[in-house]
């Protein structure tokens, strides 16, 4: 393996593996190391594997074994269990995420990438004196790149000297089980909601196949130590899936972010959940992560071919500029909406839930849904004023 690359890419996953794609469909390949601490493709990724489908299709086309199934219908639980049905003309996937990394990783070494699996980077330094940064591995080993791409996750603290190093702003926790034996819909996704069952977040119930599911509970992070969600989550399943068994437990990060951040210098830029991409609202993240990567890796290749500082201050400003205008800034808007939908009580959600119950499925638009629940959540016009 050679010491010196153009590009080096640190995770494999979503937003790695995009910017990694994005690099290596130039004409003139650079030279790209893709590090991932890990190479399992039977290693269940804690996450619900629930995507839009138009979001996804904009950054590529999926394979057809990527995709369990293709949803339409989402069924919201309010508190007091009334239910309601919405039919979503644009529907979304359930994919299985684990393959698709390991596809699109296949794919980025066929292309010219090389891979190094099962090391962990401990250190990145600052640029030296020819503008390449030493990146320190687990092993013991070093590498050194002209740029790099920090894709490694929502704990991520590489740079925290070059003041694009930061906590999670927003690290809510979420938990989640695979469980079998239960009869499901391929094509509905069911969210719960309700302060005592998932505190600050919610509940959700995504399918795998005709018998399994994705079940998991996030929580909002203001609640972070003042709950068991352990317990929570074996009350959920005991509630509404007691005859499934759990094949597996995971516990997870939903990294979501409430104000604008830098996130590139001089041969650094950050990407996915490095800089908490995941929609405030949704907590969806898998598409997020795959557009910023997307970005990220166009951007890797300008600040490659930069020849003055002058020139990367502009590229790292271009690159921000262009992921808030992408989604940043939308999220930041939806940041200040969770900050007033966490206030919204369990009365208050069942009482818009029954009237909403009450209008037929065939006229159950989103508009309608938004218009109904303003007349019962005077809390919920305060919120949406920021999406103004």
């Amino acid at each position: 393996m050679a010491d010196l690359f153009d590009i080096a890419i640190i995770g494999a996953g979503p937003a790695g593996l995009c910017a990694a794609r994005t690099i290596l469909l130039q004409e003139n390949k650079p030279s790209v190391i893709l590090i991932e601490k890990s190479t399992d493709i039977d290693k269940r990724i804690p996450c619900a594997e629930g995507v839009g489908k138009l979001g996804f299709h904009e950054v590529l086309e999926p394979k057809k074994t990527w995709i369990r199934s293709l949803v339409s219908h989402l069924i919201l639980h309010s508190p007091d269990n009334t239910t309601i049905s919405y039919t979503d003309s644009n529907k979304g996937y359930i994919i299985n995420r684990a393959l698709m990394q390991h596809d699109l990783a296949d794919t980025c070494l066929e292309m010219g990438a090389e891979g190094l699996f099962s090391h962990t980077v401990m250190k990145i330094n600052k640029p030296d004196s020819d503008g390449k940064r030493t990146i320190y591995l687990d092993s013991g080993d070093t590498i050194r790149a002209k740029v790099v791409l920090d894709c490694s996750g929502p704990l991520s603290r590489f740079g925290e000297l070059e003041k694009i190093d930061f906590k999670p702003l927003d690290l809510e926790v979420a938990y989640l089980a695979h469980i079998e034996g239960i009869e499901t819909r391929t094509d509905t996704v069911h969210v719960f909601v309700s302060e005592k069952l998932a505190p600050g977040g919610y509940a959700w119930a995504f399918p795998r196949n005709e018998q399994s599911l994705n079940i998991g509970i996030v929580l909002g992070s203001s609640f972070r130590g003042n709950c068991n969600i352990s317990t929570l989550l074996d009350t959920f399943i005991k509630k509404y899936y007691p005859g499934g068994k759990v094949v597996r437990k995971f516990a997870g990060s939903i990294p979501c972010y409430n104000k604008s951040l830098e996130i590139a210098t001089s041969g650094l830029i950050k990407a996915g959940d490095a800089i908490s991409t995941v929609n405030p609202i949704s907590r969806a993240g898998i598409s997020e992560a795959m557009k910023s990567g997307t970005i990220a890796g166009s951007f890797a290749i300008q600040m490659l071919n930069a020849s003055n500082e002058k020139e990367i201050n502009k590229i790292c400003d271009s690159y921000k500029k262009a992921w808030y205008k992408k989604l940043g800034s939308r999220h930041l808007k939806l940041a200040r909406v969770k900050s007033f939908l966490q206030r919204v009580t369990d009365k208050e959600y069942n009482a818009g839930a029954q009237v909403l119950a009450n209008i037929p499925q065939d006229q159950l638009t989103m508009s309608k849904i938004f218009r109904t629940c303003l007349t019962k959540f005077p809390k919920l016009i305060l919120a949406l004023r920021h999406l103004m």
